[in-house]
């Protein structure tokens, strides 16, 4: 299971096992053995689950709450500053968004139906 979750969380990402390694700082040599159901060390598993921002619950199935969704810098600090707001303001900017967020399913709808056309 530990390697399916594995593959589920780089698919998402849209990287592979040897983007995964570098960037979490591990042995490449050791990923092409999870298929077979070896596990990593307990100094890796830690380092995959930094990477990754899962826990590592999640990956040796412990617990199948899925981790919370990957959001962008510019995401973070929206919604810091979202938390900041009163409440009024936290409405307005609802609604502004989904405002946008209309808009923007709009035109991509127009676009969708021109191309068809």
């Amino acid at each position: 299971m530990f390697y399916e979750k594995i593959e589920n969380e780089i698919r998402k990402r849209k990287i592979n096992l040897n983007t995964l390694a570098k960037g979490a700082g591990i042995n490449q040599s050791g990923t092409s053995r999870w298929k077979n159901g070896t596990m990593p060390s307990c100094e890796a598993l830690v380092k995959i689950c930094k990477y990754l921002n899962v826990s590592a619950d999640y990956l040796l199935d412990l617990d199948d709450t899925p981790p919370p969704p990957n959001i962008s810098d510019r995401e973070a600090v929206l919604l810091e500053n979202f938390r900041l707001c009163k409440l009024e303001t936290q409405g307005n900017i609802e609604l502004l968004a989904s405002s946008g967020a209309q808009e923007a399913l709009k035109q991509e709808t127009s676009s969708e139906l021109k191309n068809i056309g």
